[in-house]
């Protein structure tokens, strides 16, 4: 249901259509119309703010760069601030392996990228130490396959 300033120009604008006098040849005329009198004034400003403000928080990386690559278009960011941009907005963990990497990236589609491929091996590393479990306490070590002593425990011989 619309209330104040919105119900006040439907009816004003559907009054006018039903005289005649104001009409719309496509429903594209009434968006722009309905965008013009409602919409945000200063959009890239809005947006500008948006892409400083955007943070990872528990979304994937994927998740995190789509909605960032929409804002940083709809602001109109490129080049190195946009990188910058980007690496403040990523969770602090991926942010600092990020930045150990030797090369860096250079380019901002080289820094989702590396985003994502990082987060992705993280959540691996996460669901392996989730299912080889810890016991007592303590990480449980993996077989060594291929070294010696293999198969011997506390002085057991094969």
């Amino acid at each position: 249901m619309q209330t104040g300033s919105a119900k006040t120009w439907h009816n004003y604008v559907v009054t006018l259509m039903y005289k005649g006098q104001q009409s719309f040849s496509t429903s594209d005329e009434l968006l722009k119309e309905i965008d013009r009198k409602f919409g945000d004034t200063d959009k890239r400003t809005m947006q500008s703010l948006k892409i400083r403000t955007i943070q990872q928080g528990d979304r994937s990386a994927d998740e995190h760069v789509q909605e960032f690559k929409k804002a940083a278009l709809e602001a109109g960011y490129e080049g190195y601030p946009l990188v910058v941009e980007f690496k403040c907005s990523l969770n602090a963990g991926l942010q600092r392996r990020l930045m150990e990497l030797w090369p860096m990236p250079m380019t901002i589609e080289q820094w989702y990228d590396e985003a994502i491929m990082m987060d992705h091996q993280w959540k691996v590393a996460k669901t392996e130490e989730a299912f080889y479990g810890k016991v007592n306490g303590t990480v449980r070590k993996l077989p060594q396959y291929g070294q010696q002593g293999q198969g011997q425990e506390q002085g057991q011989a094969l």
